[in-house]
Order: C-alpha cells, then sequence, then structure tokens
C-alpha cells in the first residue's frame, strides 16, 4: 500500500470527528437537520484547523441521502460518490494558482449545468483572498444570484484580504486555534493506533509548538516518529523543532535571577552557534515564564518585567539585520536598572581595547543640543538627495559596534538605546539617519544629537551629522521622495554659533543703553 500522511489519514470524514470548532459544527449541523442550508459560506480562520477538512464534509453530508442529526450515513450511492476523488460534483479550486478573472469567468460559465450525480454541485475555494481584484468581481454576481443546485464554500487564513462585497454575500464561520487539551487527545488517540512510543510531556510539548493547528501537530508528531525508534520525550520534540530544552531554560532563568550577565551572554552566544532561531528561544522564554509565574505561582517583578521587555524585543528582532544585539542588550538592560553600573564594568572584557579607542577623543561631557524641526528636514534631505549606500550597508554591518560603549557611565545610556532601540537606515557624505519604532525614543535620541553624533562618529569615523525618526516619520519621507523628487535638494545647515562671553562682554550688553 502506498505511504500516506498521518495528516491525510487521519482526516475527519464526518462531523463528529472533528477536534475543536464546537461552535461552527452545530451551526452546519443545524442547517442541515432544519433544511437551511446556506449558498455560500465563508470559513475563517488560521491554518490547519479544519476548514477544508468541514468543508468537504459539508459536500458529502448536504449531498447524502438519509443524514442522521447532521451526519452522513456512508452507505448510500451519494456518500460512496462524493468520497471518491474525482467527484465531478465537488469542486476544488485552489485560489493560490487559479487566482485570474480567467478562470472564474469559465466557473461561472459552468455553475449553469445541473449535477451529474449528486443533488448540489459543491465549489469549494481554498485560499480566496488570492484571487485578483477581477476574479473577486467577476464571482461576486455569482455569488449573489447563484442557481439552486450551486453551493460555494470559500476557506481563508487572511479574512482581512476578502472585500467586504464577498464577505456580505456568504454565511461567516470562524474557525479558531484548537485547544491544547483536545489537541493532546487526538495526538495521543493517533499515537495508539500508530504504535509510535510516545509520553504524555511530549504529546502537550507538540500540542504548544503547533500554536493551535491540528495539521502541524499531526505532522510534528509523524517527524518525531521518524527521527528516532526510542521513546519521544520533550527533549526529542524540542530538538526536531529547534526549541531549548526545559533544563537550558531553567538555566537561563536562573543566570538571569542571579544577575550574571557575562554568563547570559555566553548562553546566548552558545544558543545561537548552536543554530538555534533566537526568535523561537524569546518564544520559549516567554512561555517558560509564563508557566513559572501563573501555573506554578512564582510571582516575581523582575520576570514579569521580562516577559514585557522580550515580547516588545520580539517585534524589533523580526525587522532587525542583527536579531542577537538586540537580544543581548535587551537582557542587559532589564539588569541594569536594578543593578549599578560600577558591579557591570566586567562585562565585554574582550571588547576593552575597542571600548578605551572609542573613548580617547569623549574626555568629558558634551553639552546637549536638542535639534529642532528644521534641521530634521534639512538632514533628510540631504540625505535622501544624495545616499551612500556603501557607507549604510557598513555602517548597519558594524552597528554592534555602539555597545562596546554599553557600560560606560557618562555615555552608557545613549550607547544602549542607541543599539536597542534604532536601526541605521540611510547615509550620505555627511549625514546618518537613523530610525526607532517609537516615537519617544526618537526625540529621545534627537534631544542628546551632540552626544549622538560625537558616539557615532567615534564609533564609525567621519564627520556625520545624525537624525532619528520614527518609522511612521521615516514612511512619509520616504513616500514624499518618490513622490517629488525634485523637491530634494542639498542644503546647508545653519550655524550654530556658541561663544562663550566674558564678564566684560555682559556687563557691556546690560549697560550698553
Amino acid at each position: 500500500m502506498k505511504f500516506q500522511a498521518l495528516y491525510r489519514k487521519y482526516r475527519p470524514k464526518n462531523f463528529d470527528e472533528v477536534v475543536g470548532q464546537k461552535v461552527t459544527i452545530q451551526i452546519l449541523k443545524n442547517a442541515i437537520e432544519n433544511n437551511h442550508i446556506s449558498h455560500a459560506y465563508l470559513f475563517y480562520g488560521p491554518r490547519g484547523t479544519g476548514k477544508t477538512s468541514i468543508a468537504k464534509i459539508l459536500s458529502r453530508t448536504i449531498n447524502c441521502e438519509s443524514p442522521k442529526n447532521g451526519v452522513p450515513c456512508e452507505k448510500c450511492d451519494s456518500c460512496k460518490i462524493s468520497i471518491e476523488p474525482g467527484c465531478v460534483d465537488i469542486i476544488e479550486i485552489d485560489a493560490a494558482s487559479n487566482n485570474g478573472v480567467d478562470e472564474i469567468r469559465e466557473l461561472k460559465n459552468k455553475i449553469s449545468f445541473v449535477p451529474s450525480e449528486l443533488k448540489y454541485k459543491v465549489y469549494i475555494v481554498d485560499e480566496v483572498h488570492m484571487l485578483s481584484t477581477g476574479a473577486f468581481n467577476a464571482l461576486l454576481k455569482t455569488l449573489e444570484e447563484p442557481p439552486e443546485h450551486a453551493i460555494f464554500v470559500l476557506a481563508t487564513t487572511e479574512l482581512q484580504k476578502v472585500p467586504l462585497t464577498i464577505i456580505s454575500r456568504c454565511q461567516t464561520l470562524e474557525f479558531r486555534k484548537i485547544d491544547t487539551q483536545s489537541m493532546t487527545q487526538k495526538l495521543k488517540e493517533i499515537s495508539t493506533k500508530e504504535n509510535i512510543d510516545i509520553d504524555d510531556t511530549a504529546l502537550s510539548e507538540i500540542s504548544k509548538y503547533s500554536n493551535g493547528g491540528l495539521r502541524d501537530a499531526i505532522g510534528l508528531l509523524e517527524k518525531a516518529a521518524a527521527y528516532t525508534d526510542k521513546t519521544i520525550t520533550a527533549n526529542t520534540i524540542k530538538e526536531i523543532s529547534g526549541n531549548v530544552s526545559e533544563q537550558d531554560l531553567n538555566d537561563f532563568i536562573t543566570l538571569f535571577q542571579n544577575k550574571n550577565i557575562e554568563q547570559l551572554i555566553v548562553k546566548i552566544n552558545d544558543f545561537y552557534n548552536e543554530g538555534i532561531d533566537l526568535l523561537k528561544l524569546a518564544n520559549n522564554i516567554i512561555e517558560y515564564l509564563r508557566d513559572e509565574i501563573v501555573l506554578e505561582k512564582k510571582y516575581d517583578r523582575s520576570l514579569c518585567k521580562l516577559i514585557n521587555e522580550l515580547d516588545q524585543m520580539v517585534t524589533l528582532m523580526e525587522k532587525s539585520e542583527n536579531p542577537k544585539i538586540i537580544f543581548e542588550v535587551t537582557i542587559i538592560n532589564c539588569l541594569l536598572d536594578e543593578e549599578p553600573i560600577k558591579e557591570t564594568k566586567t562585562e565585554f572584557k574582550q571588547s576593552n581595547e575597542v571600548k578605551e579607542e572609542l573613548k580617547k577623543n569623549i574626555k568629558e561631557p558634551v553639552e546637549s543640543n536638542k535639534i529642532d524641526e528644521n534641521i530634521i528636514e534639512i538632514r533628510v534631505g540631504n540625505t535622501l538627495y544624495n545616499p551612500q549606500k556603501t557607507i549604510i550597508s557598513e555602517i548597519r554591518s558594524n552597528w554592534d559596534k555602539i555597545k562596546d560603549l554599553a557600560f560606560d557611565e557618562q555615555y552608557g545610556n545613549i550607547a544602549r538605546l542607541l543599539s536597542s532601540d534604532t536601526m541605521p537606515v540611510a547615509a550620505s557624505d555627511t549625514n546618518i539617519i537613523l530610525i526607532s519604532k517609537l516615537n519617544g525614543i526618537a526625540t529621545q535620541v534627537n534631544s542628546d544629537i551632540d552626544v549622538v553624533n560625537k558616539i557615532i562618529n567615534q564609533t564609525f569615523g567621519g564627520k556625520y551629522m545624525v537624525v532619528c525618526l520614527s518609522e511612521d516619520d521615516w514612511k512619509k519621507y520616504t513616500a514624499e521622495y518618490k513622490n517629488n523628487k525634485d523637491k530634494f535638494k542639498y542644503q546647508e545647515e545653519p550655524k550654530n554659533e556658541k561663544t562663550k562671553k566674558t564678564l566684560k562682554d555682559k556687563a557691556k550688553e546690560l549697560f550698553d543703553e
């Protein structure tokens, strides 16, 4: 017998075999029992939650000659015909590969033909959000006035991409993530039938990792069974899914609670060198801490704070070219707020020489000078007018050098802010543009712009003038540049001449009149 993937082998054949989706199943069963079947359904929700499976079950059930309690009898001729892969009256369309207007027009032309063997002709359109605008328009009229023998079942993972005109003509049913308990029970049932030796902790781990998608969970179970002929444990699942073991997570949290920054950095480096996805690692730590705090009732303010910091960090890491740096600095920042800087000066010993080199020309605190809006516009305009890809590429690839000043008493705060919360996006011969996700961070950087200029010029060389924008402001500037490039011309910045006045000068000003 030809091998069949487990998720296909155990695909539900009727409503009673479906895991989760209790509300949706009850609605469909009642509609069939009361003969109130809609002409068009729209199933939406996360992948792997049963949308296509239930669409197929619905198509077989409404064509069954004697359904019982909304379940097909599986014995009549219609049931036997509808379960065959080549059934001509149940048409499955993949909108991802058939998304053009011509395909929908062809469907529109054929829909008037009565079913060949069944009562209803059912069209299942998967990933319907992938249809083009023209295809949606062609589908619109068909959905509004379909022939009595035709029923549409549309399925999508991205409801927001489906036009409201389509949604309003369908009965929409939401598919939710499958709860952990139901999923674990189903996986246990499959494991027993397939003689897969797996312990309960591994089943729970698969359920957590699959994030509510049963198809992914069954796929991971099958992968684990192929990986080892021994008992599948939680660590087995972590190995094949790229997650870290519970012991490693426990060690990491212990180091954090002991405020051992040096060993934390070593641990992060170890994870990175082992090929662990740092985004996954961050989410694993969040889940682990949640269990510790909520389930184990180990209420700890610092751990709650770490969850918040890691949650914000994940968004930054997704957009960053250097996620490892963001991870390191976030962990350090969490501890620096509770620990005096003097106690952390031993960190980054390998970078002492670089740090001292950077500090040579930063001997005295620089008087901060807040940048005004006019200067911001000039610096952005000059950068967009003459962008230098080589310069920005070099700065981006070496951006982590700034963290060598993370523990400097005078400049550590700004250095940490720059390395963890900003990102260089553009540069010219004279300017560098940084962006931050938060407007408040951009304002803070611009308020200490003289110190920022000093740090960046000593780190990267050159004589750059820096400006920091929020992500939204940067999008506005780039959009404006695309629409009207001629507006952006090079401009000289007005000089800010500061002269120290002597007592004689001040007296002259007072008594000049």
